[in-house]
């Protein structure tokens, strides 16, 4: 009963949240690029030069939140819910900033 009440806490759904997609973006990215540039310079320019690539990157990494999302809602997780809410309204907001 214990590590249920640990693991359901605002920061662990935070943290979580803000980790996975960072992963999961680096992970598509490397599998998807196929570019002449080395990775990390093609997405340097992509972020210097605000192209919508960029932000279509985040919204695609953004998904495993809604897996983590859906596992602690069925957990009754409610705070660890609130987290993983709050870390993936900051992507979108980003996303966002690089989309428009």
């Amino acid at each position: 009963m214990k590590w249920t009440k640990q693991m359901d806490q605002f920061w662990v759904g935070f943290v979580l949240s803000m980790i996975m997609p960072l992963v999961f973006g680096l992970i598509f990215f490397h599998t998807a690029y196929k570019g002449d540039t080395s990775m990390w310079e093609a997405l340097r320019l992509t972020i210097q030069w605000r192209l919508p690539l960029f932000g279509k990157l985040i919204l695609v990494s953004i998904v495993p939140d809604l897996g983590a999302l859906f596992l602690f809602y069925n957990a009754e997780y409610w705070k660890a819910c609130r987290g993983v809410i709050v870390a993936t309204a900051l992507y979108f907001i980003l996303s966002f900033i690089f989309l428009t």
